[in-house]
């Protein structure tokens, strides 16, 4: 595995396309084709599916991109080290989380982190759900940020932030927006918009799946995101069903909880704290600022 590999696997990773990768690395088509095959070969893993028409990437080569980006970036700041020998100071301190809309949660815990290490270097993993708990096994992250799954065996610990409700978003305006609670019989009346279940905790999946349940395929619309459901929700497309985050929401929308729905455990999954100041520090934080206080 060498640099080139590299830089060809995220070039084409970014791109979706292995022509305009060659055309940015200034390389021929093959060249990059044969870094490509040889890297998979290396790793015994397909890292794109290819057609005459298209390029996706594999469920490996996502599993992948985020260590491709790592060993990447630390040879090269091995090599600008070596190039202008200094002292780095910088205390990296990673973060996982499944979606980069949470991120907006954190801005005022990370500044008093700042605050007290001033040197401190923060790394962001936005990784789908179902890999992101492998980075924290393999200790790729000091923190996962993320709604507590209680039906996966995930191997560390568990510290609950946050009771979140979960709700019906739909525009300010909208004729249900003046409800105080919404029922199964007020959501069936709408086209339901629906986050994909790879890309939401179980909790909301199983939710979503028993409102979807009976409902002609045309009044379901599947979103990639959740900024996309709220998003399509915003423009009259339909109803979406989200976490209840009061710090995030958008003034043009209403939420309005759904009735006997318990609240989501939103919280922080860690390996240990031992010799590991800043995640102590990190955990203090959000148990004093997080923006969603826990329901008494």
């Amino acid at each position: 595995m060498n640099t080139f590999q590299l830089t060809c696997f995220l070039t084409v990773a970014e791109t979706l396309s292995f022509a305009k990768a060659a055309k940015l690395l200034n390389v021929t088509q093959p060249a990059v084709t044969h870094q490509i095959h040889s890297l998979e070969e290396e790793l015994n893993a397909q890292l794109f599916k290819r057609t005459t028409r298209s390029v996706e990437i594999t469920q490996e080569g996502l599993i992948f991109l985020n260590d491709a980006k790592n060993v990447l970036n630390i040879i090269t700041l091995a090599k600008k080290r070596f190039e202008e020998p200094v002292v780095d100071d910088r205390q990296f301190f990673s973060i996982g989380c499944h979606s980069s809309n949470e991120l907006r949660l954190l801005p005022e815990i990370l500044r008093q982190m700042a605050d007290s290490c001033p040197m401190l270097y923060p790394v962001f993993q936005v990784v789908p759900f179902q890999h992101l708990y492998q980075l924290l096994d393999e200790e790729t992250v000091d923190v996962i940020i993320a709604f507590q799954e209680k039906g996966q065996k995930i191997d560390g610990i568990y510290k609950e932030l946050a009771q979140v409700r979960m709700t019906v978003v739909l525009p300010a305006g909208h004729t249900l927006a003046k409800k105080e609670l919404l029922d199964e019989d007020d959501i069936r009346t709408q086209r339901l918009l629906l986050l994909d279940p790879q890309r939401c905790p179980d909790r909301l999946n199983a939710v979503q799946h028993g409102l979807a349940t009976e409902r002609a395929v045309s009044e379901l619309l599947m979103c990639g995101s959740a900024d996309a459901c709220v998003t399509l929700a915003k423009a009259g497309f339909g109803i979406a069903v989200q976490p209840d985050f009061p710090s995030l929401r958008d003034p043009a929308l209403a939420y309005i909880p759904i009735k006997d729905v318990e609240p989501l455990s939103y919280g922080a999954y860690y390996k240990s704290v031992t010799g590991k100041p800043l995640l102590k520090l990190f955990l203090q934080l959000c148990k004093d600022n997080f923006p969603v206080r826990p329901e008494s």
